[in-house]
C-alpha cells in the first residue's frame, strides 16, 4: 500500500462523512513515531515514494500518480537542459487532477502558500486558500513543533464553520532535520491527536499522513569530495536527487564507467542502481543512482543532522491515521 492510494480513501471518507473530513498532512514524520504519540487513532503504514521525499512524495499522495506520470522524481532533477529545484524553481509539471481540486477544499497551506512555483501551484490549484501567516511566524514556529501545532489548531478551529474539506500543512521536517524526532516533536504529536480526537467528538472524520520519515546522518567528508570530483569529471551537469537518494548525468560513452566508479568510491555507503531499475523517469533523472545504506553517506547537504530520501524502512514507512468521527 502506498501514498498513491491516499485520494482514493479520501474519496472514500467524504462519501461517509456526516459532518466533514480534516486531513492533517504532516511533513517528515515516521510511521513509529506516529504510532507512539497518535493514541487515538486506528494508525497504519503506507509506502513513500522512491525517493522519499516531500517534492516527489506530496504530489504522488495529491494526485495518485507515480513520479514515471507526475515527471517529479526528486527535489533537483533534468527539465530540458538543464537542472531544476522541484519546489523553488518552474519545472513543467502535468496538469493533474488532485484530491483537493475535485472536492474544492479549503486550504491551510502555511509554508506552501509562500511558494511561487509550479509545484505548490500543482499541488493547491482549484483550493479555496486561507493566507499563510508571515514568513517569520512560521520560521519560529517550525523551531517549536508545540507552538506549531498550537498554531494550525486555531487556525483550523477558526475554518472548521465554513467548510466540509480541510487540508493543512504541519511543518515538523525543518525541525527534524537539525534536532530529529525529540521530545518537542512528541509532546506536538500528542497534542495534536488529542485535538483530533476532539474534532471526532464533534462528528469529523480526521485523517492524518505523512510523506516520509527521516534518519540520522553523518556524511563523510571525504566521500562528499570524491562525489563533487566524479561530477566534475565524468558528468555533463551537476548531480540531482534528493537527500539519501541522489543521481548523476554521465557524459554519453561513460555511463558504464560513472557506475563502476561510483560503487567502488562508494562501497558499502550505498547501493548503485540503473535509473529505470528503480522506476525513476528519464531524462529528468540521472541514468546512475546511488542510494544511502549508511550514515555515511555523502549528502547534498553535510551540515544536516537528519535526513531523507533512501529506502530504508525508517524513511520509506510512513503513517496513515484515522480518527473515526463520533455519531
Amino acid at each position: 500500500m502506498s501514498l498513491a492510494e491516499i485520494p482514493s480513501r479520501l474519496d472514500g471518507a467524504l462519501k461517509s462523512a456526516d459532518r466533514g473530513v480534516i486531513v492533517l498532512a504532516v511533513d517528515g514524520l515516521s510511521s513509529d513515531v506516529a504510532k507512539q504519540s497518535w493514541l487515538s487513532a486506528s494508525v497504519s503504514t503506507l509506502a513513500s515514494t522512491v525517493p522519499s521525499t516531500s517534492a516527489t512524495a506530496w504530489l504522488t499522495a495529491l494526485t495518485g500518480m507515480p513520479a514515471d506520470v507526475h515527471r517529479v522524481p526528486g527535489t533537483v532533477y533534468r527539465n530540458g537542459s538543464g537542472l531544476v529545484h522541484a519546489v523553488n524553481g518552474a519545472p513543467a509539471i502535468p496538469n493533474l487532477p488532485t484530491v483537493l481540486e475535485r472536492h474544492g477544499a479549503t486550504v491551510l497551506a502555511r509554508e506552501l502558500d509562500l511558494l511561487e512555483g509550479t509545484w505548490a501551484q500543482a499541488l493547491l490549484r482549484g483550493c479555496t486558500r486561507i493566507p499563510a501567516p508571515a514568513k517569520h511566524k512560521l520560521t519560529a514556529q517550525a523551531e517549536d513543533p508545540p507552538l506549531l501545532v498550537a498554531n494550525v489548531v486555531a487556525d483550523l478551529d477558526k475554518a472548521l464553520q465554513d467548510a466540509r474539506f480541510l487540508w493543512t500543512y504541519v511543518n515538523i521536517d525543518d525541525h527534524v532535520h537539525r534536532h530529529g524526532y525529540d521530545e518537542p516533536v512528541h509532546e506536538a504529536m500528542l497534542r495534536l491527536d488529542a485535538h483530533a480526537s476532539r474534532w471526532a467528538a464533534q462528528g469529523w472524520t480526521v485523517v492524518a499522513h505523512s510523506d516520509h520519515g527521516l534518519v540520522p546522518v553523518d556524511p563523510d567528508p571525504a566521500l562528499v569530495e570524491a562525489w563533487d570530483a566524479i561530477v566534475r569529471e565524468e558528468c555533463v551537469i551537476p548531480s540531482g536527487g534528493a537527500g539519501r537518494t541522489r543521481w548523476l548525468y554521465p557524459k554519453a560513452d561513460r555511463l558504464e564507467a560513472v557506475f563502476d566508479r561510483v560503487a567502488t568510491t562508494l562501497g558499502s555507503t550505498a547501493t548503485v542502481h540503473h535509473a529505470a531499475d528503480l522506476g525513476l523517469p528519464q531524462p529528468e533523472a540521472g541514468p546512475v543512482v546511488a542510494v544511502a545504506a549508511s550514515p555515511r553517506f555523502p549528502i547534498p547537504d553535510p551540515s544536516a543532522k537528519f535526513e531523507h530520501g533512501g529506502l530504508s524502512r525508517d524513511e520509506i514507512d510512513v503513517p496513515f491515521a484515522v480518527w473515526h468521527a463520533v455519531q
